[in-house]
């Protein structure tokens, strides 16, 4: 970049004061008091350092819908008018999502739903009465906030075996009308097709990274409206997500994950990373050294576009005996916080102090995102704020 203030020899300061790259976090704001000042400490650390706000459950479909016709969308208003108040963008977390019992306890699958097409083979008019629903659904959650909402995820691990639920009764084709639906409920919106990929669930099944590329391409080649895909950032054996005894000695290849990156790539779409959670392995530096590494990948992977941290406060969200969290349960930053945030804030965001040049202009590298340039003159300080967006 080249900055020209007509001023020559004088000193200059500019800082970087956002990110353009998206850094997000997750709000459930049922796990806050109202007067206990949590909330407001969340808010004051979360945007400090990121500017994405993912309503995490309040969109899902088991919370907007408990009983069958009785909607509300309480949570998900107040969620959104504060992300809003604090100058958020925003993101929603899930349209459908079809995992069963026990794991429902925040999924998709309203249990009226469940109980409603208790079996897979559905004759015709069972099918057109579910996607019926479907579409409702879809239309009403989108629709509502059209013109709000900057990104909706709208389908979750639909190649997965067990949160297979809507494509067992409907087949794949559930998600091509999905997207087409929500792009109609709101043409401004980017939609997400988020999935999980093996290679960094150690110990589970489900998709790999050649399989995602390969439905995602023939998604697109049948225009279906998908703008983005979202591989789930957990980095943990899986069987930690419900709770079982894991061995957190282990951690997914560094290498292997990089290639495996590449492969969902090959796809040509943004690639954003959900639900980033570091769990293993156990030890905090090595955690820490694991952390900084699939960072950097990500940071320096020309598709990869957005990084959500799912537990980015330690007492907030499941599992939190792991201390998955950027910062700790006492407020403090864990060992692998300070790795992420180091790179956040210090190695990935621009400062300088200089000196214009004779013509008066000084010249720098940047990362992409937002500045304020300032220096002085004989009637006082002059601020410049300003956008360095990609391109020329």
């Amino acid at each position: 970049m080249r900055l020209w203030i007509n001023r020559p020899d004088t000193p200059v300061t500019i800082t970087q004061v956002e990110h353009a790259f998206r850094f997000g976090v997750p709000l459930d704001s049922r796990e806050f008091e109202e007067s206990d000042g949590r909330l407001a400490y969340y808010g004051d650390i979360a945007r400090r350092h990121t500017s994405l706000l993912v309503a995490e459950t309040s969109l899902k479909w088991r919370n907007t819908e408990r009983e069958e016709g009785q909607l509300t969308f309480d949570l998900a208003d107040f969620e959104l008018d504060w992300a809003e108040s604090l100058a958020f963008d925003t993101k929603a977390h899930v349209l459908l999502w079809g995992n069963p019992p026990p794991l429902a306890s925040g999924s998709g699958t309203p249990e009226w739903l469940r109980n409603k097409f208790p079996d897979e083979e559905l004759d015709d008019a069972a099918k057109e009465e579910l996607r019926g629903l479907i579409r409702a659904r879809i239309d009403t959650a989108v629709g509502r906030y059209s013109g709000r909402i900057d990104v909706w995820e709208v389908t979750n691990e639909m190649l997965n075996p067990i949160t297979s639920w809507f494509v067992d009764r409907l087949g794949p084709g559930v998600v091509d009308d999905a997207f087409r639906w929500a792009r109609e409920a709101d043409p401004g919106a980017e939609l997400v097709y988020n999935e999980w990929i093996r290679e960094i669930f150690t110990g589970l099944g489900g998709p790999d990274s050649a399989a995602v590329r390969d439905r995602i391409i023939e998604l697109r080649e049948a225009g279906v409206p998908v703008d983005a895909v979202g591989q789930q950032g957990h980095f943990a054996p899986g069987l930690v997500n419900i709770g079982a005894e894991v061995d957190l000695s282990q951690r997914s290849r560094v290498d292997d994950y990089a290639a495996a990156l590449d492969t969902l790539a090959e796809a040509g779409l943004p690639i954003h990373i959900t639900e980033v959670t570091f769990a293993a392995p156990e030890e905090p530096e090595l955690r820490a050294a694991q952390a900084e590494a699939v960072m950097r990948i990500w940071w320096g992977h020309p598709q990869v576009e957005e990084i959500i941290f799912w537990n980015f406060w330690n007492p907030l969200g499941p599992r939190s005996h792991l201390t998955l969290g950027v910062y700790g349960a006492d407020g403090n930053l864990t060992r692998h916080g300070e790795a992420i945030l180091s790179l956040l804030n210090d190695r990935w965001r621009t400062r300088v102090d200089s000196r214009t040049a004779g013509d008066g202009s000084i010249s720098f590298s940047a990362t992409l995102g937002t500045y304020v340039a300032e220096w002085s003159t004989s009637d006082g300080p002059v601020y410049v704020r300003f956008e360095v967006g990609a391109g020329e």
